[in-house]
């Protein structure tokens, strides 16, 4: 087969959720498939290293699809102009996004509708063109796939489509998150500054990942257990922060709080190994793979009860109302206070992290991808 994928989210140094969900399942395609061609297609001159193999052709074409008017523009003129002397099988889509006028079947990966749940939360313009477009790109897909069981059954009622049409493809987890043996652990909290136990929430910090109500939890959790435990964000602020950094300042904790800003990802993964627990009260998530990086440092879990992570945590976490700042704090509360309950979630941990594995979701991809372009040849 001939396969061009969407690797505008691609970026390297730069990666994040889609990008990684995408490096992870392309790489592992491209290597176990030498018999295809892998055509890239990235919204910008990818480095020549990036998955540089013998079966891979890599094109990029401005302008840089960051916005409305140039996610048309890119997705409508700049791939089909890439793809018009390729001859390829199919185009696949790990952000969900699709183009209106390829002649090719089309595969798409749409992680969330979290823009439908939560519209406030988005740009405005950003938000018509989810609500104008989304629908269309589902439309024209040939086939369509998202990372959840959760996801399935939220974009199916949405738009009306059967689940079983929906294939689910897991995230998994990068082997840099790995447990770290006690020594590591100090040397982190040294490195700094450190010298308490601490929870870590890790990611973006933006209204969707419920910051604010983590805060609040935190307050709750230091005025009832005495304890001196901090609280680590361990990730850059992204966007309407303003009320998180007001209810920071006003913490009567605040110095027993740490942002960190931007850090690379083995510093990620030393902050939380390093961790008493992961906390992560997101509103919303259409997998939530910090939940999985916890799972693989070997630490504890508390998270919400709503969306796709009760499926992800399995009974790996303390599940709380995300909306409810006492709630959260109490399971923190019980995490510090209860050594065998932190025990008992980190060995269901281990038990929970083997159903989510990128060798097997790279396969199932694959598997996806031949069937829909089989599909595509007998209609």
């Amino acid at each position: 087969m001939r396969i061009a994928i969407n690797c505008r989210m691609l970026i390297p140094d730069k990666l994040e959720g889609i990008g990684w969900f995408t490096y992870e399942l392309v790489k592992r395609m491209i290597r176990n498939h030498p018999e295809d061609t892998f055509i890239l297609l990235f919204d910008r001159k990818p480095p020549d290293e990036l998955l540089k193999h013998p079966n891979v052709i890599k094109l990029h074409s401005f302008p840089q699809a960051r916005h409305p008017l140039l996610f048309k523009w890119w997705f409508d003129y700049s791939v089909p102009s890439m793809l018009k002397k390729q001859n390829a099988d199919i185009f696949v889509s790990p952000d969900g996004f699709n183009s209106g006028r390829l002649k090719i079947p089309s595969y798409l990966i749409i992680h969330d509708i979290a823009w439908h749940h939560y519209p406030d939360f988005i740009k405005a313009n950003h938000l018509r063109y989810y609500r104008n477009n989304i629908p269309k790109f589902i439309s024209n897909a040939t086939g369509l796939g998202t990372v959840s069981e959760f996801s399935r059954t939220d974009i199916a009622e949405k738009f009306e489509l059967n689940p079983s049409a929906i294939d689910v493809v897991y995230n998994g987890c990068r082997t840099i998150f790995k447990p770290l043996p006690e020594a590591a652990k100090q040397m982190v909290r040294k490195e700094w500054g450190i010298t308490q136990p601490y929870f870590v929430f890790t990611g973006s910090i933006h209204p969707r990942k419920n910051g604010v109500n983590l805060l609040r939890a935190y307050h709750h959790f230091r005025l009832r257990s005495h304890l001196t435990h901090s609280l680590v964000f361990a990730g850059r602020k992204a966007w309407e922060a303003e009320l998180f950094e007001k209810e920071l300042q006003n913490s009567p904790f605040r110095k027993q709080i740490l942002v960190t800003g931007y850090i690379e990802d083995n510093q990620m993964a030393s902050l939380l190994g390093a961790a008493e627990a992961l906390v992560y009260p997101s509103l919303f998530e259409g997998f939530g793979v910090p939940l999985l990086e916890a799972m693989n440092v070997e630490i504890p879990i508390i998270t919400s009860n709503v969306s796709s992570l009760p499926e992800v945590a399995g009974n790996a976490a303390l599940l709380t109302d995300p909306k409810n700042p006492q709630d959260i704090g109490t399971a923190m509360y019980k995490l510090a206070k209860t050594p065998e309950l932190r025990e008992k979630l980190i060995e269901n941990g281990k038990k929970q992290r083997l159903k989510f594995n990128w060798d097997r979701s790279a396969a199932q991809l694959y598997e996806n991808i031949e069937k829909t372009v089989l599909r595509s040849k007998r209609n």
